[in-house]
């Protein structure tokens, strides 16, 4: 049976490891299940795939936002694995930037011209090199000796607990479509029966009145309406015939299609030559 896990926190040890277990700790004791790479990597493991595991079959990803995190390539591969798999992100402001004494403690030998060029490079504070995606996200406020700890930890709490039905299935779904891929898109391997209604019942919801918490990627989109074509016998509503210089265009009509749904199949259409 998969396990999966409320929450994923990601962060850098330099600045956030005792952060980091202090909230997954309060974290449990509130109900939920976090994935930490403290608990949650045996050991003799490929540690990559571990995380990589976690993530997936994880419903929120939290980002614990501090330089050491900020310009970790071990987090910046985390945090594009979650948005590649569209994942419910929740940054949470940590530590804004270090002082030159933090630095020196973790550089003894460090000369000022090196903490100099440290800052030069933004090492030091984590807005200058933070992803994107999660510069434009609203944060979770956790910085010490400035924010309200409990009121924090309250709003993050509500936030996990909000739309969980949908944010759970888009985990379970997107597992099931990951083992589909990872067999080959083998039929044996689709949704079918009640599984496969609830799977496209989900595909169709939408929020009217806020942001949806999350998205289908494009390969949710594929797996449920594969499976829904399987049902049918493999008839499809749509069938779509394109040219070999429009196959990026039809690319992007069949991924609207399958948000929508509606099965499709592509096929490429023989040009006639003109003598």
């Amino acid at each position: 049976m998969t396990t999966f896990f409320d929450a994923f926190i990601s962060y850098g040890r330099a600045d956030s490891k005792a952060f980091a277990q202090k909230l997954q700790a309060l974290l449990q004791e509130q109900g939920f299940k976090v994935w930490f790479d403290f608990n949650d990597i045996p050991l003799a493991v490929d540690f990559q795939h571990q995380i990589d595991d976690g993530i997936e079959k994880a419903h929120h990803f939290l980002f614990v936002i501090a330089p050491h995190a900020v310009n970790s390539p071990y987090c910046l591969k985390e945090i594009e694995l979650a948005i590649k798999l569209n994942k419910r992100i929740i940054p949470l402001l940590h530590v804004m930037s270090i002082s030159q004494s933090t630095w020196q403690q973790r550089y003894p030998h460090g000369t000022p011209e090196e903490w100099e060029a440290y800052q030069e490079k933004g090492l030091h504070e984590s807005y200058r090199n933070m992803h994107p995606i999660i510069r434009k996200l609203n944060w979770v406020y956790f910085q010490e000796e400035t924010d309200d700890f409990e009121q924090s930890l309250a709003d993050l709490v509500k936030l996990l607990g909000s739309h969980t039905d949908y944010v759970a299935q888009h985990s379970q779904l997107l597992v099931k479509a990951l083992e589909w891929e990872r067999n080959q898109k083998q039929l044996s391997w689709l949704l079918v029966g009640e599984e496969r209604q609830q799977a496209e019942a989900w595909l169709k919801i939408r929020f009217k009145e806020e942001q949806p918490p999350c998205t289908p990627t494009d390969l949710h989109c594929e797996y449920i309406t594969e499976s829904i074509k399987n049902a049918n016998n493999l008839m499809t509503q749509v069938v779509i015939a394109y040219s070999e210089q429009d196959q990026g265009t039809m690319a992007k009509i069949s991924r609207s299609l399958r948000r929508e749904s509606i099965t499709e199949i592509a096929f490429k259409a023989h040009e006639r030559s003109v003598l």
